[in-house]
């Protein structure tokens, strides 16, 4: 009798143990998310809220929330010590630069990477026909006096466009010698004045195309998207954790613009989490994610990009989360 009420002691106590092993797993998952993406309205935001939304329905008593945010903003809410996020949309170019510590301050930043989800974007240097700008080499050869207006300071994309300027010899202090200018603005105030002839080029590190801001150019004056070789194209891409690809020709034809095929670096916007997240949450995430594949491609034409089996390529030179990795591993997308 005392042994069967011994057995019967351990057997329910095991229950209880299985019990609350699994209530922890549970409650592990049942956790507050906040994920920083970029301005209100913006694509980085829907990619972001549509995320959101995949967690929230697919992860029990998960919640999130989405802020604006974008550029290093993203990676500072993520280091370690911060409360502010814990996913953030990066492109796969500052994620490199931010892990690496060759930002601003120079300073390491420790997260992972989740998935590449949203590209890809090219390097387009557009140039008015009326500037007779056809080359970087001629620009540098014939010192012509171009204006080139790009993003503002702080974006990733001017310094990729300010590499691949310096991988042709054509520094700031080089172009303004011969009386160029290069002009930091916003994205529509640059294009604004190449309509209206106080620029000569808009050149931006990395957009989707075609862009319909540059078809607003096109509906003003013809223009050209000045040629990269692949050589400057692959150091940039060395330079920002990337791959290169070739854009075909004629991306802008039937709206007043001209392309030879060339080279770029890719740049691909992804998921990055904090470091400390649990694996079985980045997991889950993840999971989440793959299986409302179809939902997300539906959100922005840049999101067909996002394909699970590969999702954990393009991520810059971040590693992947372990969360991540051992979902991608189980579906045997990586071997």
């Amino acid at each position: 009798m005392l042994k069967k009420l011994l057995r019967q002691n351990r057997a329910l106590a095991a229950i209880l143990i299985a019990t609350s092993v699994g209530m922890a797993g549970s409650s592990a998952l049942a956790e507050k998310i906040t994920i920083t993406a970029g301005s209100p309205g913006g694509g980085y935001f829907k990619a972001a809220a549509a995320f959101a939304e995949y967690i929230k329905s697919d992860i029990p008593d998960a919640n999130t929330t989405v802020i604006p945010g974008g550029g290093w903003a993203n990676v500072e809410r993520l280091q370690p010590g911060s409360s502010l996020a814990d996913v953030a949309v990066l492109e796969n170019a500052l994620a490199t630069m931010a892990y690496r510590g060759e930002g601003p301050g120079g300073t390491k930043y420790d997260f992972r990477m989740l998935a590449a989800v949203r590209g890809p974007s090219a390097a387009q240097a557009v140039a008015t026909v009326e500037s007779g700008v056809t080359s970087f080499e001629q620009i540098l050869k014939d010192e012509i006096p171009v204006r080139i207006a790009m993003f503002e300071r702080t974006q990733l994309a001017t310094a990729q466009a300010l590499a691949i300027l310096d991988a042709y010899g054509l520094t700031r202090e080089k172009v303004e010698s011969f009386g160029g200018k290069i002009i930091f603005t916003s994205h529509s105030d640059g294009v604004q004045m190449v309509m209206d002839g106080q620029a000569d080029m808009w050149f931006t590190g990395g957009s989707y195309y075609p862009h319909h801001q540059y078809i607003k150019i096109g509906a003003k004056q013809p223009f050209t998207l000045v040629p990269i070789s692949k050589a400057v194209a692959q150091t940039v891409a060395d330079k920002f954790g990337q791959s290169v690809m070739e854009v075909p020709a004629g991306i802008y034809d039937g709206n007043n613009g001209t392309n030879e095929a060339y080279w770029t670096p890719v740049t691909v916007v992804g998921f990055g989490v904090r470091t400390a997240m649990s694996d079985d949450l980045v997991y889950a995430m993840t999971k989440a994610l793959a299986e409302n594949k179809d939902k997300f491609h539906a959100v922005h034409p840049q999101h067909m990009f996002y394909e699970p089996n590969v999702a954990w390529k393009n991520v810059g030179a971040v590693p992947l989360h372990p969360g991540a990795e051992r979902y991608y591993k189980e579906m045997g997308f990586i071997d």
